[in-house]
Order: C-alpha cells, then structure tokens, then sequence
C-alpha cells in the first residue's frame, strides 16, 4: 500500500469567521506576477474593476473554476502554481 505524505498543516472547519485569514490573494499574486495593474487585469478577466478589487481585498473563499481561470492565465506550471497556493494559504 502506497504511503501518504505527510502533511504540514489542516484542513480548518467550523463556521466562516474562524477561517484563518490567507497570508495574500491569490488574484493579487497572480495579476503581480503577470504585471499588470488592476484595470488590466479585470478587463482580461471580463470583470468590472470593482469586481476585482472586491476579489482582491474581501473575498476570502474561490470557486474552482476561480482557481482553474487563474492557473490557465498565470502560465505557471502546475508545480509553480501548487506551491504558489501553498505559499499564500
């Protein structure tokens, strides 16, 4: 039988507001990294700039196809982008 890795941290739950707050936003270390601003960023997104600057600042929680659009758009390999998520979780 195959052994699992083992993991550094858990999987939090209980209500929202006892989520630990994220160490940064994935939107944000995505549009960084490509260097755009966030009036480009949304318009390649489809987005209005409110839309995204709310995703930026508040949004706490990402849909999959949230996460997939972003992975695509970040040209990182799927290493790249684990660790990414692993670094701002």
């Amino acid at each position: 039988m195959n052994q699992l890795p083992k993991l550094n941290g858990r999987i939090k739950v209980g209500h929202y507001h006892a989520i630990p707050q994220a160490r940064a936003n994935l939107y944000q270390a995505i549009r960084k990294r490509l260097g755009l601003n966030r009036m480009q960023l949304a318009k390649v997104l489809k987005l209005k700039y409110e839309a995204l600057r709310y995703r930026e600042r508040t949004k706490r929680t990402y849909h999959p196809c949230e996460i997939v659009v972003l992975y695509q758009l970040s040209g990182m390999t799927s290493d790249e982008f684990m660790q990414l998520l692993n670094d701002i979780a």
